[in-house]
């Protein structure tokens, strides 16, 4: 295996790897030509970044804008984590007077300031858990997708008190859920016929009075035009004929039109779990699970992901 280092106007350094199961010394540049009686290398080459991660913005710059590109950047990063110590003292002063919201909101402007604190994310869990003390706020679904992405340590300390207790609610819900999802999903089966079928009866008498009434009124437009070119009273009867029957088109119309929206509301209401007592209570079931299965299985999770990782960078090493 070959290595070298390429190092181009001291930004970044570039480390050129062959694959070829051989390996030699490590040079401080490429030769630009190979020497004559030298065979060029046919091989892959992987190309590994070390030190810094490329910036693709600080490509271009001279000397003078790259020292002032860092040194803001630096000043930024010193007044951003000032800010966000800041804002931690003021959160740490609620939580000692017991006002976890006022907490909770500071820690979470903290955070704003610098997302990877572990003193802002011990803080704002600590006050949305009033102290480790109510697991409420972690049965909402957004505050347990923020938990399933948050700091391991975090996650541990939270689940090392509540875990317990949430896993065999967790298993309390599974087992109420499961029966009530039958009944809930045989109901909406029974139902769900009788709705379509008079969905559809009031519908396609929808349609009959809607080209009803489109006929009625080019027969009203015809007829009329014969009314002056002739001296007959017949285009006179027939414009007043449709127009009465145009008429009641229009109301037949508008009644089926209603009776229509009524039918197909109860087709979309057949479907939603809230509209009845049972569908309401096995929906708040599944919003709590969801939750649970959130906070409890993202450990999990992240070790397996870390796990296929780690699988895959010694089959690449190999």
């Amino acid at each position: 295996m070959e290595e070298r280092i390429i190092d181009k106007d001291e930004l970044r350094k570039v480390r050129v790897t062959r694959t070829d199961g051989e390996q030699d010394v490590v040079d401080d540049a490429l030769p630009e030509k190979p020497e004559e009686g030298e065979a060029e290398l046919e091989a892959e080459y992987s190309v590994e970044f070390e030190g810094e991660e490329y910036d693709e913005n600080l490509v271009g710059l001279t000397p003078t804008q790259l020292q002032e590109e860092l040194e803001r950047r630096e000043r930024a990063a010193r007044e951003a984590h000032e800010a966000c110590e800041k804002l931690c003292a003021e959160g740490d002063a609620f939580a000692a007077a017991a006002d976890w919201r006022a907490a909770e909101e500071k820690f979470e402007d903290a955070r704003l300031h610098e997302p990877d604190s572990a003193r802002a994310e011990e803080g704002l869990w600590k006050a949305r858990t009033q102290d480790y003390t109510s697991d409420e706020a972690l049965c909402t679904e957004r505050v347990a997708r923020e938990f399933a992405s948050a700091g391991k340590a975090v996650r541990e300390r939270v689940l090392g008190v509540f875990g317990e207790g949430m896993r065999a609610a967790r298993a309390e819900a599974r087992a109420e859920a499961d029966p009530l999802r039958e009944q809930v999903e045989a109901g909406q089966a029974e139902r769900r016929g009788p709705f379509l079928a008079n969905r559809n009866y009031y519908l396609a008498r929808l349609f009959v009075s809607l080209g009803a009434l489109a006929l009625f009124v080019v027969g009203i437009c015809v007829s009329a035009a014969f009314i002056l070119r002739t001296q007959s009273a017949v285009p006179v009867v027939l414009t007043g004929a449709f127009g009465v029957l145009a008429f009641i088109s229009l109301v037949c119309v508008v009644l089926f039109s209603r009776r229509s929206l009524v039918a197909v509301r109860l087709c979309r209401e057949n479907e939603r779990l809230s509209s009845t007592e049972e569908g309401a209570r096995l929906a708040e079931l599944e919003q709590k699970l969801l939750c649970l299965s959130l906070v409890l299985d993202a450990p999990a999770a992240e070790e397996s992901a870390a796990e296929e990782r780690e699988g895959q960078e010694e089959r690449e090493t190999e």
